[in-house]
């Protein structure tokens, strides 16, 4: 059946495969039953169409099922003693023409998942990340609550003060630029572009104004003021004062549903702390990851690299789309995208094939049951039955390429765990 196969890179492959004729007419005489017990024709009853009848009615849809079963049948047994495997679909260079009664001679080239000697993993050096909690940190915490749960008042008795919210109009208008006027906010004394504004109004109460002067440079952001003198007038139209809530057992209670102060204060430090944790974790990955990879050197399949681009695309389009971006109308460069999530899209493959290998090395099986229990958890969490979606991963391999996922995973349990602190 193999007729000839050739290594054209260390995960690129070719080969030449014959199916015999026999093999050929077998199939091709139990896809023509199948599709006689199916067949509905004009004078003929369901079931009981005769077997050259269906042959000649349906001749080319039977010749496509026969080679859609029999190319990836005859290539997985080609290949079976070869210790190589595939990833992707093999790339069909040329196929015979299906004559009944003759063999079919087909080539096709396909990449394989890199061979290649693990070094190190154990005993790793990495930094890590002290994890420490103060009080200030705490406090900090309570101060966003506090901001959040704030009310505000006009205040028409005082002028603007530090502190407060001025409520204005800004009009600006410069030689050949039309005045433009724009209504909006700031809080007096924070850092801002225009610092002038605060200084023309601090001080001044509702229905008052200033103006100020500035020059921009060739950077700013509004390309019609470029070089250009600008001059601003702008109107207090209101002041708001913030009135932030005392810190007292109902305050914990309204934010939070805390039942005291004292409550609040050991929740949001344990919140703090698993934060923490986890972003030191994540550093730590990252030092785990870029460490396997300064030891190991060999090239990834394009398909894999491919596949990993797509989720990434996916996810960024996600994200833009979450951020109320439209996909469709915005004028975004996806080649660019792609291009800048490509390295990336290469070093996640890489770590993945290490940490594949790692497994095995290792013998770091996954059961079914811990399968089963990950779709569990990712089925409960979009809200999916459990059996459709397990039975939807059978189907498509899905099933399998988690089985690896997971034990991805606990290989990089154990390459952390053997880490040394530098």
């Amino acid at each position: 059946m193999l007729l000839n196969y050739e290594d054209l890179s260390p995960i690129k492959k070719s080969i030449e495969v014959e199916i015999p004729s026999d093999l050929i007419t077998s199939e091709s005489r139990r896809v023509a039953d199948e599709f006689g017990r199916q067949a509905k024709i004009p004078g003929f009853r369901p079931g009981k169409v005769p077997t050259q009848v269906v042959r000649t009615r349906f001749a080319k849809e039977i010749q496509d099922e026969v080679m859609n079963r029999l190319l990836p049948r005859t290539f997985r047994e080609a290949i079976a003693d070869r210790g190589v495997e595939p990833v992707g679909d093999p790339h069909l260079q040329h196929i015979d023409a299906f004559i009944e009664g003759a063999p079919v001679k087909y080539k096709a080239e396909f990449e394989v998942k890199p061979q290649f000697e693990l070094g190190e993993y154990r005993g790793l050096q990495v930094d890590e990340t002290p994890i420490e909690v103060s009080e200030h940190d705490v406090e900090t915490m309570i101060e966003r609550l506090r901001e959040q749960a704030s009310s505000y008042r006009v205040e028409s008795e005082r002028g603007l003060e530090d502190g407060d919210y001025a409520m204005i109009e800004i009009t600006t208008s410069a030689d050949d630029v039309e005045p433009e006027t724009r209504a909006g906010h700031f809080r007096l004394g924070e850092e801002s572009p225009m610092p002038e504004m605060h200084e023309v109004l601090r001080g001044r109460k509702p229905g008052e104004s200033g103006s100020f002067e500035k020059t921009y440079g060739d950077d700013a952001q509004n390309e019609k003021l470029r070089g250009k003198n600008v001059r601003h007038e702008v109107a207090l139209k209101e002041i708001r004062v913030q009135e932030k809530p005392e810190v007292n057992d109902e305050f914990a209670q309204a934010v939070g549903g805390w039942e005291s102060v004292d409550q609040m204060r050991e929740v949001i430090g344990a919140d703090i702390r698993k934060h923490r944790e986890l972003e030191a974790r994540r550093k730590k990955q990252t030092q785990i990851g870029d460490a396997l990879l300064s030891r190991h050197e060999f090239d990834v399949p394009e398909t894999l690299v491919e596949e990993e681009l797509g989720k990434s695309m996916q996810n960024y389009a996600r994200y833009l789309a979450s951020q109320g971006v439209d996909i469709e109308k915005a004028e975004i460069d996806w080649q660019k995208v792609r291009d800048d999530f490509q390295p990336e899209a290469v070093r996640r493959v890489k770590r993945s094939l290490i940490l594949e290998q790692i497994a095995k090395q290792e013998k770091l099986h996954v059961s079914d049951v811990e399968v089963d229990a990950e779709i569990r958890r990712a089925a409960n969490e979009a809200e999916r039955d459990f059996a459709e979606v397990r039975h939807r991963l059978k189907h498509d391999g899905g099933y399998e390429q988690l089985r690896t996922s997971l034990a991805q995973e606990k290989a990089l349990e154990l390459v952390m765990s053997s880490a040394v602190s530098r």
